[in-house]
């Protein structure tokens, strides 16, 4: 049984190695294509962003439809710290992502007090005011945004003329969020917020606080959304209003959802699977009629949500392909638990 736990893992760990030896090397081998590096620059950053929306919607049941407001909210407060007062990048991030940790827990923890779609409507009101009140803020730049200064390459700056330096810390930033994700999943925060999820009255009953486990779900989610649109502004180098339209937040559940918001790697699957179709049909029909592309990725997506309601892991975790992936390549005797 120890062995054949060991060789089950060493495969898999194997195979994961060649998985991230490709995505490491993959800027190098393609350093003449920056369109296919800024795909998965752009697939890294929409992933960690739905990795934090699975972590309230997914992991607690809080659906929470303002994302993109914790995102565009951490952009700007780094942007103007950045362009106002000279400060570095790499400290305007993280005070940045206490502000909006902050604003968010403050916000909404009334909400909270309350069951039933109070914190989906009041996060769809809280981006939109936010929305507002930037395109109206003259020390904010009103509609025109706040671009970035450029300059020469610096990683003291956050500021870099090749994709590639992106690249590697979008990665390292999705990775690392994964990782923060997997380690609460199966910590004592994780356990109270699926049991928070499920029920809220045995989560009372066996004395989890729902109203303080939901705060510090809501406050990390943020927060990690917010470090997420330093990253976008610092690498398109501008940030405006538009990144707080509800569309975007709509964007960051779908490749959770569509994985299996069940699943801490749901998001990831999602991502890596939703991105990539929507950017091939992009390419291979929105030259042909304008907006087919997105015809074509919503019929995908509502087949999908209609024959997979459970998300793609949540079916892959019980079909005879896992069972014959396990058995023919990672060597576990068909029906042993591992």
């Amino acid at each position: 049984m120890f062995d054949l736990t060991t060789t089950y893992k060493k495969r898999r760990a194997a195979l994961l190695g060649v998985f991230m030896l490709v995505l490491i090397l993959l800027p190098i081998v393609f350093a003449g294509n920056p369109y296919l590096v800024n795909v998965f620059i752009v697939i890294f950053y929409t992933t960690t962003m739905s990795l934090a929306w699975n972590l309230l919607g997914g992991m607690t049941g809080q659906n929470s439809l303002g994302h993109a407001a914790y995102m565009g909210l951490g952009a700007y407060v780094a942007c103007l710290f950045m362009t106002k007062s000279g400060m570095n990048p790499w400290v305007a991030i993280p005070i940045a992502m206490i502000f909006v940790g902050l604003i968010a827990g403050i916000v909404f923890y009334p909400c909270f007090l309350l069951r039933g779609p109070y914190f989906t409507l009041v996060s769809i009101a809280f981006g939109e005011t936010i929305r507002q009140f930037m395109l109206n803020w003259e020390f904010a730049g009103k509609a025109m945004g706040i671009p970035l200064p450029y300059g020469e390459s610096s990683f003291a700056q956050f500021r870099f003329h090749s994709k590639t330096p992106y690249y590697y810390i979008a990665l390292i930033m999705v990775i690392g969020v994964y990782l923060i994700m997997k380690k609460i999943n199966r910590s004592k925060l994780g356990f109270a917020l699926k049991t928070i999820r499920e029920d809220e009255d045995v989560a009372n009953a066996i004395g989890i606080n729902p109203m303080k486990y939901k705060v510090i779900a809501l406050v990390i989610s943020a927060m990690i959304a917010a470090m997420v649109g330093c990253f976008y502004a610092n690498y398109n180098r501008y940030i405006d209003c538009d990144l707080m339209l509800q569309s975007f937040s709509t964007e960051f559940i779908l490749p959770a959802v569509i994985g299996g918001a069940a699943f801490v790697e749901g998001p990831l699957v999602g991502g890596i699977i939703l991105l990539t179709l929507s950017e091939w049909l992009r390419n291979k029909f929105g030259g042909i009629l304008p907006g087919i592309n997105l015809i074509l990725y919503a019929i995908t997506l509502l087949c999908i949500i209609r024959f997979r309601p459970v998300g793609i892991l949540g079916w892959y975790s019980k079909s005879r392909i896992k069972e014959w992936i396990d058995v023919k390549i990672f060597g576990k005797k068909a029906g042993e638990e591992v």
